[in-house]
């Protein structure tokens, strides 16, 4: 879909006339083209065909100063057009006028700073313990999994991240965030843009971000998985596909509903009723899962090494009177 931000992710890295950012925008060119791009003093050395062939015209100058976008393609197959001053200018984007309206749309204190990684800027801070806020245009996952490290290695607190769309996010760079307890949002899910490029928060910042608030204690994610694990090990019922196993394929390998159905031979509908058990006992939803990811494989592997053999699983949920029932 031609939207802002996917057009952000593909085109920032460089300057590019009009048309280019016009194509891949689509209707929300307009208000792109008037708050966020600048003109530059550069002129293009091509401008996409206006006939939607995928081609690109070279532009020449006339004698008469009038430029003139010519076919290149072999055999020519495309009439040459007249462009504009205007059409052939490059465009750049001003990321500091961009960044200081996503911080304003999100209620974030005024801090900037450039930090030494590619398109990656401080933009604000959050609360009165000044959370870092952050902003990177990345335009594939090789780059913005070296982003995520190397703010995950160098910021010294929790961060926020925010990055146009979540198309970019995989498992890796997920779990370099939870290990650094960041907290990442994209801006296509969260903002609405005016026609005149008016940023707003589609939810409270406050509430988006309340897990980074002073009083906020999110629980270690390693913990809430032990406890999980323990309470769910009780749960089985001795009946196929085990809610252990559905918790270990859905949250663990990522897998969709109709993945682990197929994974355990049995409906869809089986799978979301193990699911909806899972959240009645342990109280963490589907998403939630997902988020836990990393942790759900890292307990596991911690409960099946040796150490972990003699440690009693029940234990885990710290349910004393079950224990001295069963000691009795």
């Amino acid at each position: 879909m031609s939207n802002l931000w996917t057009c952000l992710e593909t085109l920032a890295d460089s300057n590019h006339v009009a048309a280019e950012w016009a194509r891949l925008a689509g209707e929300q060119f307009s208000p792109l083209r008037s708050a966020y791009l600048r003109d530059t003093p550069k002129r293009a050395v091509v401008i996409p065909c206006p006939h939607g062939c995928g081609c690109e015209h070279e532009i020449s100058e006339r004698k008469n100063g009038s430029l003139v976008a010519l076919c290149r393609c072999e055999p020519c197959s495309c009439d040459d057009f007249t462009v504009t001053a205007e059409q052939a200018t490059l465009l750049e984007l001003n990321t500091a006028k961009l960044g200081r309206a996503i911080a304003k749309a999100f209620d974030c204190d005024a801090r900037t700073a450039t930090l030494p990684l590619p398109l990656t800027w401080q933009i604000g801070a959050k609360f009165s313990n000044g959370v870092p806020v952050l902003l990177t245009i990345q335009n594939n996952r090789e780059s913005f999994r070296r982003v995520v490290a190397e703010l995950s290695a160098r910021q010294r607190q929790r961060f926020i991240l925010f990055a146009p769309t979540s198309l970019l996010l995989d498992a890796a760079s997920r779990e370099l965030l939870e290990t650094a307890k960041a907290g990442f949002f994209d801006l296509e899910s969260n903002l609405n843009i005016s026609e005149k490029g008016n940023l707003t928060a589609k939810t409270s910042p406050g509430k988006l971000f309340q897990a980074f608030a002073p009083d906020s204690e999110e629980p270690d994610g390693d913990d809430v998985v032990r406890v999980a694990w323990g309470l769910l090990e009780r749960l089985d019922d001795g009946k196929e596909p085990s809610v252990m196993r559905v918790f270990k394929l859905y949250g663990k390998q990522e897998k969709t509903a109709e993945q682990v159905a197929v994974a355990c031979g049995c409906s869809k509908g089986t799978v979301i009723n193990r699911l909806a058990a899972i959240t009645k006992k342990t109280g963490l939803k589907p998403a939630d899962l997902r988020r836990l990811s990393a942790h759900i494989g890292k307990v596991e592997s911690e409960l099946e090494s040796s150490p972990a053999k003699h440690i009693h699983r029940r234990a885990l949920v710290h349910d004393n009177k079950e224990q001295d029932d069963e000691s009795g």
